[in-house]
C-alpha cells in the first residue's frame, strides 16, 4: 500500500510539473515577446517528505447472562464478561529529491488530458485511491509562473537574489482514511444468553498521511536544494508534525 501511495504521489508530481511547463510553452508561442516564463524551473528541484501512518485496533468482548430455572418471583441472575484489545501502529517516512528536469515528461502527459499512466505500471491507472484527489501542485507552480509573467516578481534566472531572499514554494497535503466494523452473534438458551448486548468483536484501521512538497532553486552541483529551501522544507515538516497535537506550530 505504501509503495503504491508513494508511486502515485510521484506520478502526480510529474503530471503537475509537465502540464505547468507545457501550458506556459504553448502560451509563449502566442506572446509578442515569445518568452517562456517557466524556464526558471529548469534550475529548480523539489524535495518530498511523506509520513505514512497506519493504526489498526481490534477488540473482543464476549459476555453472557445466566438465570437458573426458578419460580417467576425469583430475580436472581448472573452475568459476566471478558474483554481484550490490541492496537498496532506502523509509521513509515520517506524523503526524496528530484530535479524538475527529471520530472518533466512531455511524451507521457498531454495538455487537456487528465490521464496518469505512470500511477501503476501494471495497468491500474487510478493507482492508490488515497491520492485520487487534487494535491494542488499544478496551481502552486502556475501561481509562481503567473507572478513572474505579471511583473510582480522577477525571473530568478535574471535577477541577483539577496542572500536571505525567499524564493521557495511549499505545499502540505494531509490524507486521512478510516475503516471500521464489528460483529455480534447472539445465542439464547433456556437458562441464559450469550452476547445479549455490546459488540463481540470489532476492528478498525486508520490511515493518516502527510506529504510536504518544497520547490526551490538547486544548489551548486544540482544534487540538492539551496540551504534556504532546505530550511523551509524542515520547517514545514515540523509544522505538519505538530498539527493535531496540543502544541500549535
Amino acid at each position: 500500500m505504501n509503495a503504491t501511495l508513494v508511486r502515485s504521489i510521484v506520478c502526480e508530481l510529474s503530471y503537475a510539473v509537465t502540464l505547468a511547463i507545457k501550458s506556459d510553452l504553448a502560451q509563449a508561442r502566442d506572446r509578442r515577446n515569445r518568452r517562456a516564463y517557466s524556464r526558471f524551473l529548469a534550475s529548480w528541484g523539489v524535495e518530498v517528505a511523506t509520513d505514512l501512518t497506519v493504526t489498526e485496533n481490534s477488540t473482543i468482548s464476549p459476555s453472557g447472562i445466566w438465570a437458573p430455572v426458578s419460580p417467576a418471583s425469583s430475580i436472581f441472575t448472573l452475568s459476566g464478561g471478558i474483554s481484550g484489545a490490541a492496537v498496532s501502529t506502523n509509521d513509515n517516512t520517506y524523503n526524496v529529491f528530484y530535479p524538475i528536469a527529471a520530472l518533466y515528461k512531455p511524451d507521457l502527459f498531454h495538455l487537456g488530458s487528465q490521464e496518469r499512466p505512470c500511477r501503476d505500471p501494471r495497468g491500474n491507472r487510478e493507482g492508490s485511491p488515497l491520492v485520487d484527489i487534487d494535491l494542488r501542485i499544478l496551481p502552486l507552480l502556475q501561481s509562481r509562473i503567473q507572478i513572474v509573467q505579471l511583473g510582480f516578481a522577477t525571473d530568478p534566472d535574471e535577477s541577483d537574489l539577496l542572500v536571505n531572499e525567499k524564493n521557495v514554494l511549499t505545499q502540505t497535503v494531509s490524507i486521512k482514511e478510516t475503516v471500521s466494523g464489528d460483529i455480534t452473534p447472539t445465542w439464547k438458551f433456556t437458562t441464559g444468553s450469550v452476547n445479549p448486548s455490546g459488540n463481540l468483536f470489532s476492528t478498525g484501521r486508520e490511515r493518516k498521511h502527510q506529504v510536504v512538497f518544497t520547490f526551490g532553486p538547486l544548489a551548486d552541483g544540482g544534487r540538492k536544494l539551496t540551504p534556504l529551501a532546505e530550511s523551509f522544507h524542515i520547517n514545514e515538516q515540523l509544522k505538519a508534525g505538530l498539527r493535531g497535537s496540543r502544541i500549535l506550530p
